[in-house]
């Protein structure tokens, strides 16, 4: 089934279940805003391929996240910050700008494979990259010579995969990469590969992935 969508094209990738800090400032986006304000999901977001984030129309990859509105403050300038939650994965099928911004054609991704085969292959692999990321912050602790406050892991372990997408200094091309995975199985297996590789990295040199200020961690201007 597919459906119509808003799509904004940033230089972050939104995981589901992560929450994400924007600045609206652009008109072509305040307008967006202001006719999806009470819709839920608000718009999607997509990484940008090729092209400026302002000012332009980029080129975008096909795979993104919608994005539900948590909060929105308005200023006398006309800028609105937003903070926004990942929500479900789409497919981007056809767009066009003729609103001067991009809206889509799109098709939701599945969960992927819910066999009771599957099942248990996903909870192994769970219990195995929320153990391998304990271990990645953990060696981050000795090597930084900090302590980090840690909250438990638990629930559907998609969800949990996402969690740590988010939270792990991966750089924008490994997110992607990540938000592509067409099944539990895959997402948890990659994940698993590229923290224990960080977790390598960040003993033997003491730097742990390739940008340690991900982009959850900051603004993200349209």
């Amino acid at each position: 089934m597919s459906d119509l969508l808003p799509l904004f094209p940033l230089g972050t990738v939104l995981f589901p279940g992560m929450v994400l800090p924007l600045r609206i400032f652009e008109q072509r986006y305040r307008t967006m805003f202001a006719r999806r304000v009470d819709d839920d999901p608000i718009f999607g977001v997509v990484l940008t391929l090729s092209g400026r984030e302002v000012g332009d129309q980029p080129e975008v990859y096909s795979v993104g996240t919608a994005a539900s509105l948590l909060k929105a403050v308005r200023y006398d300038d006309g800028c609105v910050d937003l903070a926004v939650r990942g929500g479900r994965r789409f497919r981007l099928l056809a767009g066009h700008w003729d609103e001067g911004y991009l809206t889509a054609t799109i098709e939701w991704i599945e969960p992927g494979e819910r066999s009771t085969l599957a099942g248990e292959q996903t909870r192994r692999l769970a219990e195995q990259v929320t153990q391998a990321f304990s271990a990645y912050l953990d060696a981050l602790e000795r090597t930084a010579d900090l302590r980090i406050e840690r909250a438990e892991l638990t629930g559907d372990p998609v969800m949990v995969a996402f969690t740590i997408c988010s939270l792990m200094p991966f750089d924008t091309a490994q997110r992607q990469r990540l938000l592509e995975a067409m099944s539990p199985v895959q997402l948890l297996e990659v994940l698993l590969a590229t923290i224990r590789r960080d977790r390598d990295l960040l003993l033997a040199t003491g730097i742990g992935g390739a940008a340690l200020d991900h982009p959850g961690s900051r603004f993200s201007a349209n």
